[in-house]
């Protein structure tokens, strides 16, 4: 496995959101990532309805109460603990989550080995 550096853990405010870019090319998804507390979940910014990202403007989300995050473009809304779709036409969708790990105070993606 090969571990990819996104950010600082206190670049992400507490009860926040953050777009990174998921690679260098032109056109790469970007992740989003939700922290609570010392744990941080990314997901791929992308709405399984209509394949759109969650937001609408970069960097810019609507977060609700509760650690829920709602589709800038259809209002569907998803729970930023598991990803899975509580309200909405995403209906009993679940948002893609890509696996991240906290160490030394840096948070880093897994992906696949290069080979």
């Amino acid at each position: 496995m090969q571990w990819q550096w996104l950010c600082a853990l206190e670049s992400l405010p507490d009860g926040a959101c953050a777009e990174i870019s998921c690679g260098k090319e032109e056109g790469a998804p970007t992740l989003l990532l939700y922290r609570s507390g010392l744990e941080v979940k990314a997901f791929i910014n992308c709405c399984p309805h209509f394949s759109l990202p969650l937001n609408s403007r970069p960097g810019e989300f609507l977060l609700m109460s509760e650690g829920r995050i709602m589709c800038a473009h259809h209002c569907a809304v998803f729970r930023l603990h598991d990803g899975q779709c509580v309200d909405g036409p995403a209906g009993n969708t679940v948002l893609e989550r890509v696996h991240v790990e906290i160490r030394d105070g840096q948070v880093y993606q897994c992906g696949p080995e290069e080979g």
